[in-house]
């Protein structure tokens, strides 16, 4: 008789398989491997990006409310491209790194010490005014807090000002 069929049994299991899906709990290993990807997330930026990892959780959050306001805004104006679909997740990378790479700089050497605190806000604000913009062009914002937003704030006013 082989090893793992089914009059024999593995070591207590029907078979190997039985084994692994009792060990593992792959049942279902769609929503095992999703949570396995969420929890290994959470403890790299937990470790590795930011002392608290909700600050970075809500900047996703800002990120994506701004990916998802730019598509419907796109598709609102007739301007949906899809090839600039993935410029979010490269976004998602770039901006992970750039917090990481700076709340590590900030750990070493107290020159830094400032710097994950510019990048975070930094981040949080062009993403929030980005979504306010999107959301305003849509028409879900009145439009005087859009021109607002484009006259007072954001990286062109302050260009301009520096003129």
């Amino acid at each position: 008789m082989k090893l793992g069929d089914a009059t024999t049994g593995f070591l207590g299991f029907e078979n190997v398989n039985d084994f692994f899906s009792s060990l593992f709990g792959v049942k279902a290993w769609i929503v095992n491997t999703a949570l396995a990807i969420v929890g290994t997330i959470a403890s790299f930026v937990s470790n590795y990006v930011w002392d608290d990892p909700q600050a970075v959780y809500l900047l996703w959050t800002l990120m994506a409310a701004d990916w998802a306001s730019g598509i419907v805004k796109s598709a609102v104006n007739k301007r949906f491209v899809s090839y600039k679909l993935w410029r979010m997740p490269l976004y998602y990378i770039a901006t992970s790194l750039v917090l990481g790479l700076s709340w590590w700089m900030s750990k070493k050497y107290a020159v830094f010490y400032p710097l994950p605190a510019i990048a975070m806000c930094g981040f949080y604000s062009v993403y929030f005014v980005s979504m306010l913009e999107n959301l305003g062009e849509i028409g879900l914002l009145p439009r005087p807090i859009v021109v607002l937003l484009k006259t007072r704030f954001g990286l062109k006013k302050l260009i301009d000002k520096n003129k």
